[in-house]
């Protein structure tokens, strides 16, 4: 008997992640972020194996990002072969441990069918499926495969952690590691506003029904945390 019978088929237009995993520091392409959330899309949270080959098409992901199909046919097929080399890096404070692990193990791409298969690796599992009990968000994929740049899909996810609030806290450490931000990029608060912060907010603001505002937090005098507002 299957050990997922007796599951209903996930809903492929929404991604579940554990809260890990969604503020774990890694950067890729667009392509390869959006392929990876509609890989999500194939799994159900409370799935108990996910080792079986899934797929998606170059037609559906035309669709869904409004792009062309030649360009599809190209992102899905590039965009996971990302996947098996991009570092997705957790951290367990509580055992002082740093974890480092790639999404996808194979892959088989259908050239003349615009159609992939893929595997995810074991070691992504623990922050993708049995999440029953655990700490994790869904999300609406066709909100997020909007998004042109991956620092604003990324504040996306981080944001709808806290969607039942409407408040985001987070410091810029932690902003930064999730974009995998390197220290020395926009070391400056004022760089990394303009470059990151504020055009990720206004593609928020521009593509969803969302309203965001956001404010500087200090400790003293210093800049150290953000706080989200959204509507």
């Amino acid at each position: 008997m299957s050990k997922n019978k007796r599951l209903k088929s996930p809903d492929t237009s929404l991604a579940t992640q554990s809260n890990k995993l969604i503020e774990a520091s890694y950067k890729m392409s667009v392509p390869a972020k959006r392929v990876m959330l509609m890989l999500l899309g194939q799994i159900h949270p409370g799935q108990q194996d996910i080792s079986g080959k899934i797929s998606i098409e170059a037609a559906d992901y035309a669709k869904r990002t409004g792009v062309s199909f030649s360009v599809a046919y190209r992102d899905i097929k590039n965009g996971c072969r990302e996947l098996m080399r991009t570092i997705i890096t957790t951290k367990n404070f509580k055992a002082k441990t740093i974890e480092e692990c790639v999404v996808v193990q194979w892959m088989k791409y259908h050239e003349k069918e615009g159609w992939l298969e893929a595997t995810f690796t074991p070691w992504i599992a623990p922050f993708i499926h049995k999440l029953r009990g655990l700490g994790y968000k869904t999300i609406e994929i066709n909100e997020a495969l909007k998004f042109k740049r991956f620092h604003t899909i990324r504040l996306y996810e981080l944001m709808m952690q806290w969607d039942a609030t409407g408040v985001r806290l987070i410091t810029i450490l932690d902003i930064r590691s999730a974009f995998n931000i390197e220290k020395q990029s926009y070391p400056a608060f004022k760089d990394f506003r303009v470059k990151v912060l504020e055009p990720s907010v206004k593609e928020i603001n521009e593509k969803t029904n969302l309203k965001v505002k956001w404010d500087p937090v200090k400790t003293g005098r210093k800049i150290t945390s953000l706080k989200f507002s959204f509507d």
